[in-house]
Order: structure tokens, then sequence, then C-alpha cells
């Protein structure tokens, strides 16, 4: 029988091609440590979140005192693992530290999942689909609050354009900050403001080579920027009421905006939440918003602030509810999630809902216990995403 360990570099490197996802390359280097030292962690390949630095915003004093800020390029995925009671599902997303090792990101807090002694991800126990991925920036500013003067930290999302260029490494980033649209180019090197009817957004996303934004009016009101900085508008959601909030999520080749209403005077009453969905219809030069009230076999999932917009299908996730908006009740401690259903236009707990059990591992104990997720043991030697243990 042939020696595995002896496969040369070049056929190694040519599988590692292959793979889509940054934990099948983690699998892949774990069968022996010849394959290990052939192929390299893959913090900057496919990203387990890859991070780069550009010149920080300059057209305000307030980030006079920081010269760069941080751009990550942050993976979503869906682990579908076993438990006693029957199949569940960990939404996690992928950030790189400072250190260089791996954090785990969840859609219900804006700080990870984390312990003092760090984590570790089994993903051998579990299915992995992945979910696309978004970009964020981060950087500092300064404040005054109460004649308190002090430096702090921001973290934005931001869309990214890849740009045509000989090398393939010329890009552009919108960025809303502080109420203005700025872009970037790494041609140019250097933030420019953007003029136009817009004075704040809600949401933006990259769709098609260009950057869809929509602003706080919360009556379907969409921008859309083309990589030479033009401007357009598309018109607004026809006999629109005000609503909540406000979402653009991509599904497949489709664009939706998705209006949340919300009753109460500070929309927190969940439970008399609904939805209603347009898709993006384009006829040449011409873009409208075209009402849906079916979603079939797909789901949509809006997560803490506007980083978690997802929409996939069911069909892959076998006893997973369709044809419904999820989202997050964020005054919430446990049992967050709220279901819309799309058929019968009423808004249920996740918990009564069938097909939908533990939700996420919004109980990450659950994880814990069901061997997912740990803490590192130091008397034992551990591989994991963020350790060069042999």
């Amino acid at each position: 029988m042939a020696d595995w360990s002896l496969l040369h570099k070049d056929l190694l490197e040519r599988i590692n091609g292959c793979f889509e996802t940054c934990f099948e390359i983690v699998h892949f280097r774990s069968v022996c440590s010849s394959w290990r030292s052939a192929i390299s962690l893959p913090s900057y390949k496919l990203g387990l979140g890859v991070s780069c630095l550009l010149p920080a915003f300059n057209h305000d004093p307030r980030f006079e005192v920081d010269t760069q800020c941080m751009l990550e390029k942050i993976p979503v995925f869906l682990l579908r693992f076993q438990t006693p009671f029957g199949i569940d599902y960990m939404l996690v997303g992928t950030s790189e530290r400072k250190s260089g090792k791996q954090k785990l990101l969840s859609p219900f807090t804006d700080y990870g999942l984390a312990s003092k002694s760090g984590i570790i991800l089994n993903t051998l126990s579990c299915q992995i689909i992945p979910l696309g991925h978004y970009y964020k920036i981060r950087f500092y500013a300064i404040t005054t609050r109460r004649s308190r003067t002090r430096r702090q930290s921001y973290a934005i999302r931001v869309a990214f354009l890849p740009l045509d260029s000989k090398d393939d490494r010329e890009f552009a980033i919108v960025a809303g900050v502080f109420g203005d649209l700025m872009m970037y180019r790494s041609c140019d090197k250097v933030w420019i403001k953007m003029e136009g009817r817009f004075k704040s957004y809600r949401d933006m996303v990259l769709f098609k080579g260009e950057v869809y934004v929509v602003d706080m009016s919360g009556r379907g009101h969409v921008f859309v920027i083309d990589p030479s900085k033009l401007v357009t508008e598309i018109l607004s959601v026809t006999q629109s009421h005000e609503s909540f909030d406000e979402r653009l999520v991509i599904s497949g080749e489709e664009l939706l905006l998705v209006q949340r209403f919300t009753p109460g005077a500070y929309g927190h009453e969940y439970m008399h939440t609904w939805f209603k969905l347009f898709r993006l219809e384009e006829e040449g030069q011409n873009k409208r918003w075209v009402p849906i009230d079916d979603l079939e076999d797909r789901v949509v999932f809006l997560g803490y602030e506007h980083d978690w917009n997802l929409c996939y299908s069911a069909n892959e996730l076998p006893g997973m509810i369709r044809n419904c908006v999820m989202f997050i009740e964020p005054s919430g401690v446990f049992d967050r999630i709220r279901v819309f259903d799309l058929r019968t236009q009423r808004t249920r707990k996740a918990s009564e809902c069938s097909g939908c059990i533990d939700m996420y591992s919004q109980n990450v104990e659950s994880s814990f216990l069901c061997g997912i997720l740990a803490t590192p043991n130091p008397t034992i030697s551990i591989y994991d995403l963020s350790s060069e243990s042999e």
C-alpha cells in the first residue's frame, strides 16, 4: 500500500486548491505532519478572517490621531451537528485577532464567543455549510461626550468591490462613517466623501458589482453606487409605511429588500412584528422593487446589528423550518429568536416552532455539552484552528 505521507508537495497543493472552505484545509493538514509542513495555515486563503491595513479617514478632525484602519473579511458558516434531542445548527463567523489567532463570532452578540482560556471548535463532528462572508472596518476616533474627550474604537460593515485590473489586486470600499458615505480606491489610496441626497444609511450590500445602500427613511429608499462613483436611485417602495428596520439580503442571484414593522413606542412589541419583502427587478437600466409573499424553501435570517443578513435554502438542512424570516429580540436573554411565518403572517418564538431545535445554538452551553465547542486542556496536546501544535 502506498505511503500517503510521501505525496509530492505539488500534488498536495493542487488538492488544497480545490477546497471551498478554510475548515477543509484544516482537516487536510491534520492527516499527518508532512502534509502540515507542505500546506500552510489558511489565514490568508479562503478566509479564517483576512485582515489588511488601510489609510485612516481624512475628512474629519476626529481621525487625526490614527493614520490607519483595519479591513477585515469575515466568513460565515452554518454548522450542523447531532445532539441527544436531534439535529441542531450553529451560526459562526471567524475573524483574526492581533495575535494572529482566530476568534469565533456569534450573531447574538457583538463581542463573539470567548473564554479566558480560549475556545476549541470541533469541526470533525459537524457538517460545515459556507454562507458567504462580509467585510468590516475597525478604526479609532476622538469623541467628546459630557465634556469628556476620549479615543474610542468603532467597527462598521462596509461594501468591498473587486475592480478589473491586470493583477486582480485593485479594489474599492464604500463605508458609512458618522453619517457620511466614503469611498476608498486602492489605486488612489485615499478616502473620498461621496456627495448625494443621502445623509445616513441603514444597510448596504454589494450585488452584481454595484453597492446598494438603503437610507434611514424606513420607506424602501435605495441608492446604487457603481465603481466609478456614479450614484443613481431606485424609486421608493410604492405606498410604503415607515418601517422599524430595513435590510438588504442577497439570495443567490436575487437581491431582497426586507422591511420590518414592530409596533410600540420603541418597537418593543416583538411578538406583533410583521415583515414585507421585495425582490429587485431589472429591465435594462431600470430597476424597481417587486413585492413577494412567498420565499418557498428559503429562510431569511437577520442577526445582530446588520452584520448577519443571510438567506439560504432549507432543502440543504433536513428538518429546518422554511418560508420564514428569523430575527433576534435584542432585549431578551434566553429564547431570543423570533420566527415570522410568511404563510400564516404570524410571529412566534423559535422554541415553539418545529424545525427550530435550539435554533442556532443561542444557548452556547448545549454546544459545549455536545462537544462542538470546548475549552483547551493545558495538560494534553490539542490541534485547533489557532495552534500549530503537532
